[in-house]
């Protein structure tokens, strides 16, 4: 039985060894699922985040699109849109909300006057704001929509000089129809309920952005439907096809991130209506975009938690060498299997594992019968050996089997023997508590306690030895189990936005957390046990 002790330290290093080797290969690798020829072909008319449509007018496009998309809501006029009937065009296709809030103004009249109304078009389309065209000192449309309506003068000042009757109004301009778009799709008055509030810093919202140029305005504006089925805010990109930098800064800004697969949303899309934009734009656009794996959990950066966590786990990699070490060349009269549980007991324990250690082992004295090492401690001291030396094996033992389990998986259970108040014995992590307490208790109690207690005990017989480690690994390992479970419990279900998995550093972390507090409510269950004689406290 000698040898069970580092068979079983032996396998918590090699598991819990091999899980952190793990994580680091996984946080390394920042494309472990690219191959070769994965990116072949993806400069098509369509790639994995834009969508080019191909066409060759707006009527086309606007047929296309009239059955590309079902939906009632996102339907415009039957008219085809033209530079002459833009205007009407737009009207028709508009669903005015009569409790608008507010009243978009823009440029009437031609092709440069709907290079810059276009952007404004699409958010007033999407949320049913009332429009009026200023065109030669007039306004067209229903100018009963100004009453008790803020308005909002969209464009050029070239195209919509100062007007007196709107002296309470909102001017939204820039010096390109271009960098006009970009402010739009950031802007947002939310007493108003005005702009689409499409910062840079928005990590959430599935958006979506149709990209054309001011000279293909006109197809824009055939692409209208999406303003409703997509949510779709439009961007200009440059006449000759490129992208500018104000609209690369703000398209990388939009990416979204993944947790634990990149198939989470947020999605963020792009929908190219202009053959006039190249490949090498899209192309740009489709990247910036691409779904990227969450700044903390991957090779780019971390964030609070886990580099706080990731500095708990390198202490607690740190107390255990020193503990290991300073035992086998200062504690020779210590057994091995103490030393082990010790050293285990520093991993989920930094700083306070080596500082029990210390204060545990400073007052010595050797009995004259047996001539056995002993060390004179306090009550509390004997009671923090003795939780040590359980929970050592104990804790890591039940985080060992929670890794296995979860990188192999196992079977969920949910039938009709499960159904009512007892539901929740049959989902994932409930049985994988359930196991890793069950299992921990077994292996601790016949490879570590039974051996431990026999030669810590030897006028006892084994039935009693083996029921009184039985019990006291039970229960101790119980008290520990209790912390342990309810704190990751809570960590994973509640406070990690997604359930980390084995090769996250956060699940990693959760588990030496949870450990430290179950460690903490074990410790006044140790100290009845050794009151009540059932552990020794002083070796």
């Amino acid at each position: 039985m000698k040898w069970t002790y580092p068979i079983v330290a032996f396998i918590v290093v090699f598991v819990l060894g091999f899980g952190l080797t793990n994580l680091i290969k996984e946080d390394l690798e920042v494309s472990p699922w690219s191959e070769a020829g994965a990116e072949e072909g993806r400069l098509m008319a369509h790639t994995k985040n834009v969508t080019r449509l191909v066409n060759a007018g707006a009527a086309d496009l606007h047929a296309y699109l009239k059955t590309a998309i079902p939906y009632e809501e996102a339907k415009t006029t039957e008219m085809a849109p033209s530079e002459k009937n833009w205007q009407e065009f737009f009207k028709q296709s508009l669903k005015v909300d009569p409790e608008a809030k507010h009243v978009i103004v823009v440029p009437g009249g031609g092709k440069e006057a709907l290079k810059w109304a276009l952007p404004a078009l699409y958010y007033a389309y999407f949320n049913g704001s009332p429009v009026l065209f200023y065109q030669n000192g007039k306004l067209s449309g229903n100018e009963s929509y100004l009453r008790n309506k803020k308005a909002f003068i969209i464009g050029s000042d070239d195209l919509i000089p100062d007007l007196e009757d709107f002296e309470d109004a909102e001017r939204i301009t820039a010096v390109s129809p271009q960098q006009l778009a970009l402010k739009l799709a950031e802007y947002r008055d939310e007493d108003l309920e005005f702009g689409w509030g499409r910062e840079v810093d928005r990590d959430n919202g599935y958006f979506h952005y149709v990209v054309t140029t001011p000279d293909d305005a006109l197809l824009g504006l055939a692409a209208l439907p999406y303003a409703r089925s997509n949510n779709a805010t439009l961007l200009y990109a440059e006449e000759d096809g490129g992208i500018s930098g104000e609209l690369d800064r703000y398209a990388f800004a939009q990416r979204a991130d993944w947790f634990v697969s990149p198939s989470e949303g947020p999605f963020r899309h792009f929908w190219i209506v202009s053959n006039r934009v190249s490949y090498a734009a899209q192309g740009r656009m489709d990247f910036a975009v691409e779904k990227a794996e969450y700044a903390s959990m991957g090779p780019v950066a971390l964030g609070d938690m886990e580099a706080l966590t990731l500095i708990l786990l390198i202490w607690g990699i740190a107390s255990a060498l020193f503990v290991w070490i300073h035992s086998l060349y200062t504690l020779p009269m210590v057994k091995m299997p103490i030393k082990i549980s010790w050293a285990l007991a520093s991993l989920l324990l930094p700083i306070l594992g080596p500082v029990l250690y210390i204060n545990s082992y400073r007052r010595p004295f050797k009995e004259v019968e047996s001539g056995d090492w002993r060390w004179i401690r306090s009550h509390n001291q004997q009671s923090a050996t003795a939780t040590a030396m359980g929970f050592g094996y104990g804790a890591t033992l039940m985080i060992v089997i929670g890794f296995i389990l979860v990188w192999f998986g196992f079977p969920l259970f949910f039938g009709e023997a499960w159904e009512g108040p007892f539901f929740w014995l049959g989902s994932g992590m409930p049985i994988m508590m359930i196991l890793m307490y069950v299992l921990a208790v077994i292996i601790a109690w016949a490879l570590v306690q039974y051996p431990m207690k026999k030669s810590m005990m030897p006028g006892m017989s084994k039935k009693q030895i083996s029921k009184m480690a039985f019990i006291t690994t039970a229960l101790s390992m119980l008290a520990v189990s209790l912390g342990m479970m309810t704190t990751s419990w809570y960590m994973l279900m509640n406070k990690i936005p997604m359930m980390p998995k084995e090769d996250d550093v956060l699940w990693f972390t959760s588990m030496w957390m949870a450990s430290f507090i179950g460690f903490l409510i074990a410790w006044p269950i140790n100290w009845l046990f050794i009151k009540n004689h059932l552990k020794p406290g002083n070796v």
